[in-house]
């Protein structure tokens, strides 16, 4: 059973083939981090192989492992019967529907059958001198090639060297700003640290950006580790924070510092053995470590949603390099309320300098969900704020243009934004929609199953599969939207009311602490917690998950599944259509 795609990744992929039925072979679609381009570019692949061609493979090209590591997890997702081999390295495994390979391998002269569709991940590497040689050698720049689809996240290059020479056509576009507008990634808010003495401007620049051995320099002094330190414990100091360094050097100097702070930290660097990165990586994922730094590994192909700060301690001129950065904490996740972006500059400013609030400037003037008014001036004048986040920005940006406008209807810029207030035991997500009716995210090694509690203490998954916890989440979001149940939005008008009664009384019954200023809302949460944890205890009781693995292993399993969860949403479709005529 294949996932079922957002909308604005169904978008993508239909103008992927409406381009290509219009002649465009060469196509280029540029999505941020977190929005799912692994998923896109394997649809695509999929519609390719059922609807184009199926005698040639298409062919996967990245420059790193981890890229193809995910695609070959991720395309599954969206094409599970398909047939996928590897080339990279001593692997050669040429026969298949989809071959992924790594950009070195075929730079190195690897022989493989003619493609009939590449896929290129993360494209903005294709300029690169080899990897044109290799789409050179694929003719794809051929009147009777391969049609070429690349993915990015960030089309321009620190090099200033543009990408139009390469893609002939821009097929679709989606900025952070908005994704994060529609409730698929987090929101998310910038605040400037600024390191003594540092004077950006004064450090040459080669090929676009700061010079790596003058920047290390500046940022290794004693002054500027402190800064990065002091700036996570005054700014960030129970979030989970992943550090941008700018060399091998400067990134172990930082994690020392933060360890003489007492903070859990360690470095990751390229030099590393893979499995001591691995074994680094998998602390900081178990909250083993708080604090991780890395220098030029953690930019691409790295998924740990549960990030909720980013520290640039390696500024940066490019914004192709400054927003791959900040995407890895935009990631959603249950347990994060936004994001947060720590800017480290010098008390002189560099008007080159990459920032949080320099980058919304531009992701607003390309954003498609913000509203262009004709009023330049006033749409100028709303920079967003230190501190401010996303959320707020826009919130405030539209008030201001209502007044402007004399428009008296309100404004809701995040009408389909996540609504949801999910509770954490563990390892473990809950969320009661009313009616004593729950929901779950429940852990199973690396991944997580959407599951929904029936009666007697019964349980169902709402997909055949653990998925990546993002999916999960929407999977479960998905059926809570059909519910529109005022019990578990955040933004009820009901829970800003005084505490009732009955609330006091529930919590001196579990012995929970309040006080007379609490709300109707916090004291929600306050049970919530109580409740979810007693439910998930039954949940970990009853819910076999190991069981569901084998039996939606099979195709009666899958089939008798696929009636449940019809059934249930027509349900939840019935119960909605009975409440809003009632």
């Amino acid at each position: 059973m294949a996932i079922q795609l957002r909308p604005y990744q169904q978008t993508a992929v239909d103008a992927f083939f409406q381009a290509l039925a219009d002649g465009r072979k060469r196509q280029l679609v540029v999505l941020p981090t977190g929005a799912g381009k692994t998923i896109v570019f394997g649809s695509v692949a999929r519609r390719f192989h059922e609807e184009v061609s199926r005698d040639k493979p298409i062919l996967v090209i990245a420059h790193r492992t981890e890229l193809l590591d995910q695609a070959e997890q991720k395309i599954h997702y969206v094409w599970p019967e398909a047939f996928i081999g590897r080339i990279q390295g001593a692997r050669n495994e040429q026969l298949g529907d989809v071959l992924l390979a790594s950009t070195q391998t075929l730079v190195a002269g690897r022989r493989i059958p003619q493609p009939g569709l590449i896929i290129y991940d993360e494209c903005h590497h294709s300029r690169a001198e080899g990897a044109l040689g290799v789409l050179e050698r694929l003719g794809v720049f051929e009147s009777d090639g391969p049609p070429l689809l690349g993915v990015t996240a960030t089309p321009s290059r620190s090099d200033r060297t543009e990408l139009g020479d390469i893609f002939e056509h821009l097929t679709y576009e989606r900025t952070i700003l908005d994704m994060i507008m529609d409730g698929y990634l987090s929101d998310v808010r910038g605040v400037k640290v600024e390191v003594p003495g540092l004077n950006l401007g004064a450090i040459r620049t080669v090929g676009g950006d700061y010079n790596a051995k003058d920047l290390s320099y500046v940022m290794n002094i004693e002054e500027a580790l402190d800064a990065v330190v002091d700036a996570v414990l005054t700014h960030a100091p129970d979030r989970k924070t992943l550090v941008f360094a700018v060399d091998v050097k400067h990134a172990r100097a930082l994690a020392e510092r933060f360890q003489k702070r007492g903070i859990a930290c360690a470095a990751v660097d390229g030099a590393m053995k893979a499995e001591e990165r691995a074994a680094i990586l998998q602390a900081f994922s178990e909250e083993r470590l708080r604090v991780l730094v890395n220098c030029q590994i953690l930019t691409e192909g790295y998924d740990q949603p549960d990030v909720d700060c980013v520290v640039i301690a390696r500024p940066t001129r490019s914004q192709a390099l400054y927003v791959q950065m900040v995407g890895r904490a935009l990631r959603l996740h249950p347990a994060k309320s936004d994001a947060l972006v720590l800017d480290l500059s010098g008390a002189s400013d560099d008007k080159s300098l990459q920032t949080f609030a320099r980058l919304m400037r531009t992701q607003r003037k390309k954003a498609v969900g913000v509203q262009v008014v004709e009023e330049q001036d006033i749409a100028d004048d709303i920079p967003i704020e230190e501190g401010e986040s996303v959320g707020e920005w826009l919130t405030r940006m539209a008030q201001k243009r209502e007044k402007a406008a004399q428009v008296a209807q309100a404004i809701n810029l995040f009408a389909n934004r996540s609504r949801y207030r999910w509770q954490q035991i563990k390892e473990t997500f809950a969320i009661s929609y009313g009616d004593n009716g729950w929901a779950y995210l429940f852990r199973d090694g690396d991944e997580f199953w959407p599951v929904l509690e029936l009666r007697n203490e019964k349980f169902i998954p709402l997909h055949e599969r653990a998925l990546p916890l993002e999916y999960a989440q929407g999977i479960v979001e998905g059926f809570l939207a059909l519910i529109e149940s005022k019990v578990i939005d955040k933004e009820a008008d009901w829970r800003q009311a005084p505490m009732s009664p009955r609330q006091k009384y529930v919590l001196d019954k579990y012995r929970i602490k309040y006080d007379d200023t609490w709300t109707r809302g916090m004291a929600a949460d306050a049970l919530g917690q109580k409740f979810a944890a007693k439910r998930v205890k039954v949940l970990q009781k009853n819910f076999n998950a190991q069981k569901w693995r084998s039996a939606l292993a099979e195709p009666n399993g899958r089939a008798w599944l696929e009636q449940r969860l019809t059934a249930l949403r027509t349900y939840a479709q019935a119960r909605q259509r009975v409440a809003q005529t009632s």
